[in-house]
């Protein structure tokens, strides 16, 4: 009995010791690690006998995979480390291997107009100073800010009229509109650069001259053009794969007052035939059903005899029955209701007599 126990316990503690295995992962050739990114790399070679068989096999890879993150945890645990809200964090350093990107390469940003003309001049960009020096005032002047507009009026307290200009035209506020003109353009300037980087639509002050101008916009220009001619485009002829532009919708043409009698007469049947057949609105025949089952309510109603309600003032409320009778003056209706108080009296019309 003693040696049966004995057997059984050897048996549990050599299942436990295969279950848990040791944390010492031995390896013909060291693992690599990479902590930063959590990785091991094992370049040891693979069993081809055990890769064969196809029972063993699956055991086989998870036994290296659990060596492996065995060896990975047990190089985590040597790392400094921090309790924080009952929990330990580890450090992990600076990754080392490149990993593959889960994105594509963005591209590069497009050029403006300005660095594309740039590029193609061979102009290279230089800091410029902050100050420059003026002739005219023989100081130093800012190149931007206020004391530069200061200086510029200082500078230019007086302008030259031109040969051809009005002489009693105003050339101070002629020469402040066209730089509020000049600021205008370069802000235009540089939203279309914005939008184009973004592949936004914007509109544009020409349509011809517009880079984001679309073959629709070109077609609708075309046919302005044309229609803006005294004549409406009568006399212009159609360009070379010229296209009817869409959406421009079609002018209502003026009918002959002679000649045509055949088509007058043609319109003017039509005109009969619609009014003989109206065309039919689904709401007009919903209000038409409507209106007809209220009546025969109303009607079933007035079959079922005068209503006995009583009104406010204490005497019998007519059915509409009586209400119409009453309204023909056809018999006389007595109330229930007491002589000189309110509903009351008697009723006389003409016609036979007929009691309520």
């Amino acid at each position: 009995m003693a040696d049966e126990v004995a057997e059984r316990v050897q048996e549990i503690i050599n299942q436990a010791d295969e279950e848990l295995k040791s944390v010492a992962v031995v390896k013909d050739i060291e693992l690599e690690y990479d902590l930063g990114n959590l990785l091991v790399n094992d370049k040891n070679s693979l069993d081809a006998k055990k890769l064969r068989d196809g029972e063993s096999a699956e055991d086989y890879l998870q036994s290296l995979a659990r060596d492996g993150v065995q060896a990975l945890l047990t190089k985590v645990w040597d790392l400094p480390s921090q309790r924080t809200e009952n929990m330990i964090y580890a450090s992990l350093p600076t990754p080392t291997t490149r990993l593959p990107r889960e994105k594509k390469v963005p591209k590069g940003k497009a050029l403006t107009r300005w660095e594309q003309f740039a590029r193609e001049k061979g102009f290279n960009r230089r800091k410029k100073d902050k100050k420059v020096w003026d002739d005219t005032l023989k100081k130093w002047i800012p190149r931007f800010g206020f004391k530069k507009v200061q200086a510029e009026k200082e500078k230019n307290w007086v302008r030259e009229v031109p040969e051809n200009a009005d002489p009693y035209e105003d050339q101070f506020a002629k020469a402040a509109e066209m730089k509020k003109e000049r600021i205008a353009k370069n802000e235009f300037q540089r939203l279309r650069n914005i939008a184009k980087n973004k592949k936004v639509k914007v509109p544009s002050v020409g349509v011809t001259g517009n880079e984001l101008a679309t073959s629709s916009d070109l077609g609708a220009a075309i046919y302005h053009a044309k229609k803006s001619t005294a004549s409406l485009g009568k006399f212009q002829e159609n360009l070379k794969h010229e296209k009817p532009q869409k959406g421009v919708g079609k002018k209502r043409k003026l009918e002959s007052a002679t000649g045509d009698l055949k088509g007058e007469k043609k319109r003017a049947l039509e005109i009969l035939d619609k009014l003989h057949k109206p065309d039919l609105s689904l709401e007009k025949a919903v209000d038409q059903q409507l209106r007809e089952e209220n009546a025969e309510m109303n009607r079933a109603k007035d079959q079922k005899g005068p209503h006995t309600r009583r009104s406010k003032m204490g005497g019998r409320r007519r059915g509409p029955s009586e209400q119409k009778a009453a309204k023909l003056g056809k018999g006389i209706y007595k109330s229930m209701g007491k002589k000189g108080k309110g509903g009351g009296g008697n009723f006389k019309g003409k016609g036979k007599k007929a009691k309520a």
